[in-house]
């Protein structure tokens, strides 16, 4: 998984969310008439455990701009698919120290198509 070009720690589970975007209304017969605006897509990424230098990079990445380029493997194609996405919310437990290094647990993000 990439974000602008650079390739980031495998998530431990990425959630992959497609959204039908439309725009409904009803004719003078009471008919639903709806057409399909867009097809969006959700990136729900969770890692059990990342390093910290891991975790700063990809917080340096989504903190240089708004909108980013984001490559995934899409279920729909089976193929490395590419949106463009900004960050939603990022949580985290506590740091925890394994040897000389901290790690986070239960890391969860959001990325989320234009």
């Amino acid at each position: 998984m990439m974000i602008d070009g650079i390739t980031i720690a495998t998530p431990t589970e990425l959630k992959v969310g497609v959204f039908r975007l439309t725009k409904a209304e009803r004719t003078a017969s009471g008919k639903m008439m709806m057409e399909i605006i867009a097809i969006k897509r959700r990136l729900d990424c969770k890692w059990a455990l990342i390093k910290d230098t891991d975790l700063k990079q990809i917080m340096d990445l989504l903190d240089s701009k708004v909108f980013h380029t984001v490559t995934y493997p899409d279920p729909q194609t089976g193929e490395t698919a590419t949106i463009t996405a900004y960050a939603g919310d990022i949580n985290m437990n506590a740091f925890r120290r394994i040897g000389n290094s901290r790690y986070y647990a239960d890391v969860s993000l959001a990325l989320i198509e234009q």
